[in-house]
């Protein structure tokens, strides 16, 4: 695909920086992966599933496959991703192995697909180790000036270029693996702010031991 045109560039920046009401609610997707390295994940029992919930700045993930659910709350309150641990009251400060996120810009590919009946445009990541490609539609995104000065207890998906919008659809490509994340349901909700923050009585442990 050649250079596209400033005008459209132009246009299509301008319609995802108009004013836009946050979104709060639920969204659903699937998650798949493809690959020679795909198999190999299936041995760890990897998620078919993530429910992504959002109040202003808080968000909720869950990841969910056939054995084993995961549970990830960004608390903008102590800047921290933790992982909630409910049969044993208490959440994880830390998961071993991963990484530390680190921001990259997106930029329009001038592609664009149908998500549930919406119009989303593509928006390309390169980093050293993957290549991400993101379908979002500026009828869905977050506040960014929410999320100034947080460190870790930031939204995945807010990289330059994409003005806050949530993905609906996620393609990450790696050497041997592609794993697509879908939207499949969008539920506009009131959530209440104390389930998206660690319950009380809970412990605050390091690691998360229990997947390796």
């Amino acid at each position: 695909m050649g250079a596209l045109p400033n005008c459209w560039l132009h246009a299509q920046g301008e319609a995802f920086k108009a004013p836009t009401a946050p979104f709060e609610g639920v969204i659903f997707y699937k998650v798949k992966a493809s690959g020679e390295l795909a198999e190999q994940l299936e041995e760890n029992d990897p998620p078919t599933g993530m429910h992504l919930y959002i109040h202003k700045n808080r968000f909720l993930i869950n990841e969910v496959s056939s054995n084993f659910a995961i549970s990830r709350l960004y608390d903008p309150d102590s800047d921290w991703v933790y992982v909630l641990d409910p049969p044993n009251r208490r959440v994880f400060k830390y998961e071993k192995y991963r990484k530390k996120a680190k921001n990259y810009p997106a930029h329009y590919t001038g592609d664009s697909l149908q998500i549930l009946g919406i119009w989303c445009y593509a928006f390309h990541v390169k980093k050293p180790d993957e290549e991400i490609t993101y379908y979002v539609s500026p009828r869905y995104r977050v506040d960014v000036s929410l999320f100034v000065g947080k460190k870790r207890a930031q939204a995945f998906f807010l990289n330059e270029g994409l003005y806050g919008a949530i993905p609906l659809k996620m393609i990450r490509r790696r050497e041997g693996i592609t794993i697509e994340v879908t939207a499949v349901r969008i539920q506009p909700m009131r959530l209440d702010p104390e389930s998206m923050k660690i319950p009380k009585g809970y412990e605050v442990w390091g690691y998360d031991y229990r997947r390796w």
